[in-house]
C-alpha cells in the first residue's frame, strides 16, 4: 500500500513537470511571436510576386542583388550587395562594409556565406536556389514607378516614415530646380533622351531611367510628339534609325552612349555626321552629353543629383 501510495505521488510530481514545461514553452513562444526570438527572430507574412513567403519583422542581414540605391535612401545598409549596384556613380561613397556578391547566380556561394535573413532580387530567375538560402522576395525591374517601389521597401523594411521623408525632399529638389529654370524649355517646346550603341539609336523612355524621370514627370517637359507614346508614364522607348532623327529629335537633346561592342566609333559616326549638325538643337546649342556612368541608377539619391546635372545643363542653353 505505502509502495503504491509513493508511485502514485512521483507520478503526480512528474506530470506537474511535464504541464509546467509546456506552459513556459507556450508563453516563450507568444514572447517570440510579440517581441522575437533573440535566436530565430519574429516572422510575418508578406504577399509577392511568387505568392505569400515568410519574411523577418525586423530583418538585420539583408543581401540585395539589385535596388541598393533604395536601401541607402532608406537608410538601410545591407550586408552584401550586387556589383553593378555597388558601381552605381551616386552610391560609391555610401557603400563602405557592403561585401560585393558579383551578380546574379554567381552570388550564391557568397550569399550563403554572408547567412542573410532576407534577399531582395528585381527577378524570379533562380528564384528557388536563392529562397532556398534566405526568404526572397521578388521586386520586378521596372515594372513601378520609383516612388512604389521605394513606399514597398519602405514597407517590407519598416521605413515606411523615412520612405515619405525621402519622397517630400525629392519634391523639394524637384521645386527648386522648376524655380531656377521658369522660362528655359519655352511652352510647344520639346526635350528628349538619346543614348547611341553598337547597332542602335534610342529615344529612352522613363522606364529605363537615364534622369528621364527628373525631365517629365518631375519637371513637367514633353517630348517629342512622334516618340511620345513610348517616352511617357513608364514608356519603355524606341528604336530609331538615323535617317528619321529629324522627326523624333527635340528642341533639348541629352545624349549618353554606350562604349560596348563599337557604341563609341558609332557615336562619333553619327555625332559628327551631316544630319546630325543640321538639327535644330545642334544648331542651338542645346544637345548635351552625358557621362552614362551618372545616368545609368533611377534610385532618389542618384536622381537628386542628376537634376542637378540637368538643371545647370539647361541654364547654360544658348551660352
Amino acid at each position: 500500500m505505502r509502495l503504491l501510495k509513493g508511485m502514485m505521488l512521483s507520478l503526480l510530481g512528474s506530470m506537474v513537470i511535464v504541464l509546467g514545461a509546456c506552459g513556459n514553452t507556450q508563453q516563450q513562444s507568444e514572447i517570440a511571436e510579440t517581441n522575437g526570438d533573440p535566436q530565430t527572430g519574429a516572422a510575418r507574412k508578406y504577399e509577392t510576386v511568387m505568392g505569400e513567403i515568410e519574411i523577418p519583422k525586423d530583418p538585420k542581414r539583408i543581401v540585395a542583388t539589385q535596388y541598393l540605391g533604395h536601401l541607402l535612401t532608406l537608410g538601410v545598409k545591407p550586408v552584401g550587395a550586387g556589383t553593378a549596384s555597388l558601381n552605381q556613380y551616386f552610391l560609391q561613397d555610401l557603400t563602405d562594409g557592403i561585401e560585393d556578391i558579383g551578380d546574379d547566380k554567381a552570388a550564391l556561394e557568397k550569399i550563403v556565406a554572408l547567412d542573410p535573413d532576407l534577399i531582395i532580387r528585381p527577378s524570379d530567375k533562380n528564384y528557388e536556389e536563392f529562397a532556398k538560402i534566405a526568404p526572397t522576395i521578388v521586386i520586378p525591374w521596372g515594372a513601378k514607378d520609383v516612388y512604389a517601389e521605394l513606399r514597398e521597401f519602405g514597407e517590407i523594411l519598416g521605413k515606411s516614415e523615412e520612405a515619405e521623408a525621402a519622397i517630400r525632399r525629392y519634391e523639394e529638389k524637384l521645386a527648386e530646380a522648376k524655380a531656377k529654370l521658369d522660362g528655359v524649355v519655352k511652352e510647344g517646346e520639346t526635350v528628349g533622351v538619346y543614348e547611341i550603341w553598337a547597332k542602335n539609336f534610342w529615344v529612352v523612355g522613363e522606364s529605363f531611367g537615364r534622369g528621364t524621370r527628373n525631365l517629365y514627370t518631375g519637371l513637367g517637359y514633353q517630348p517629342p510628339e512622334a516618340v511620345k507614346e513610348h517616352i511617357v508614364n513608364g514608356g519603355a522607348g524606341r528604336d530609331i534609325s538615323l535617317e528619321s532623327l529629324p522627326e523624333m529629335a527635340a528642341d533639348y537633346m541629352f545624349v549618353t552612349v554606350y562604349d560596348a561592342d563599337g557604341g563609341g566609333d558609332r557615336a562619333k559616326e553619327i555625332l559628327e555626321s551631316a544630319l546630325w549638325k543640321s538639327l535644330p538643337a545642334y544648331k542651338n546649342n542645346r544637345i548635351y552629353l552625358l557621362d552614362i556612368n551618372q545616368f545609368s541608377a533611377g534610385d532618389l539619391i542618384s536622381l537628386e543629383k542628376q537634376l542637378e546635372i540637368q538643371t545647370n545643363l539647361l541654364l547654360g542653353s544658348g551660352k
